[in-house]
């Protein structure tokens, strides 16, 4: 379920138009190496993408392989000892290719500890991941996601696909990515929920704060997809995240409040979905305003002092997160604050 603003749009997310016909021409092909095959997980990866193998040679220990998609090429080397690299201009097939390498789509077995951030730990256990996208940019959404990953099917998915924190995934990658995880779990198993810049500031200023506010939407997601699942993660926001959350908790399900929870595979597919989310519709009001508004809060005065010239306070108001300190910096004026 997608929950949004006034200005939002309501309706089921979902990963729709990924599976390919049976059949279809361009799933992968070509002459391969028995002995240095593209891995299992990565091939079913790009044949859901439409590329195809053109063309394969031999290597120092191993095969390249030639690919093709959509008119972009990309060249993958698989070694003998398992590991994969890849070659060719920057394009999107490239990044899915990195994606998945990087993403560690071939590991099998649980991992923790300093690479866990970039490499999930994967579980059987039905759960229940939420994360947040957008609190600390200036122009553009708060968007919290929540995904249930029921079962080892599911999280094999995950694994194949190579979900990890979105912070990891480059901004045309996530994109692709946060569509194959809603088809991967299904659309019954994700919620979206979109606060645009006016309903964010109306909804943090009756809250209190940033992280009262998170906590309410947190609260709703548990409410609707925490039945049937054994475990619920939720990225930790604040240190009183725990105390909001644990109330609205079914009886016998385990909550989990950590810092740097995208190392559970849940979390990483709700950073995804919400991450991809956030992008959209920072986009849309790109397109609102005319021109490119950027992410973060760093480098931003310069594109809220045009907003203001060329639409006015209230044209801010509608792409932006008023209560943050740059908006002083923009309007000369002391603004109402409230950021944590």
């Amino acid at each position: 379920m997608v929950r949004a603003g006034p200005a939002g749009r309501r309706g089921r997310e979902r990963g729709g138009g990924l599976r390919d016909a049976p059949g279809r021409p361009d799933g992968l092909r070509g002459p391969l190496s028995p002995a240095n095959d593209i891995p299992t997980g990565l091939r079913r990866l790009l044949d859901r993408e439409g590329a195809r193998v053109t063309g394969s040679r031999p290597i120092d220990h191993g095969t390249q392989f030639d690919l093709v998609r959509n008119g972009e090429t990309a060249k993958l080397n698989v070694y003998r000892t398992g590991k994969v690299s890849t070659g060719g201009k920057a394009s999107r097939l490239k990044e899915l290719l990195e994606g998945w390498r990087t993403g560690g789509g071939r590991a099998g077995v649980e991992r923790r500890g300093s690479n866990a951030g970039s490499r999930p730990a994967l579980s059987g256990t039905p759960r229940l991941g939420i994360d947040e996208a957008g609190k600390g940019d200036y122009f553009g959404p708060l968007v919290v996601a929540g995904v249930r990953v029921m079962g080892a099917e599911a999280a094999e998915k995950l694994r194949e696909l190579g979900v990890r924190d979105s912070k990891t995934v480059g901004v045309l990658g996530v994109r692709t990515m946060a569509g194959h995880v809603l088809e991967a779990v299904g659309a019954e198993n994700a919620s979206v929920v979109v606060l645009g810049p006016k309903e964010y500031e109306a909804r943090r200023s009756a809250a209190g704060n940033v992280n009262e506010l998170l906590g309410e939407v947190d609260a709703g997601i548990i409410r609707e997809l925490a039945n049937e699942v054994e475990l619920v993660v939720v990225d930790q926001y604040a240190k009183s995240a725990r105390s909001r959350l644990e109330p609205v908790v079914p009886e016998g399900v385990k909550l989990e409040v950590r810092p740097r929870a995208e190392d559970d595979a849940a979390v990483a597919a709700a950073s995804v979905v919400a991450r991809a989310r956030q992008l959209e519709e920072v986009d849309r009001l790109s397109g609102e305003v005319g021109f490119k508004l950027p992410l973060g809060a760093t480098h931003v005065l310069d594109a809220a002092r045009r907003v203001v010239e060329e639409l006015g306070e209230e044209g801010l108001a509608e792409v932006a997160k008023t209560h943050f300190a740059t908006t002083e910096k923009v309007l000369g004026k002391k603004r109402d604050g409230g950021n944590e």
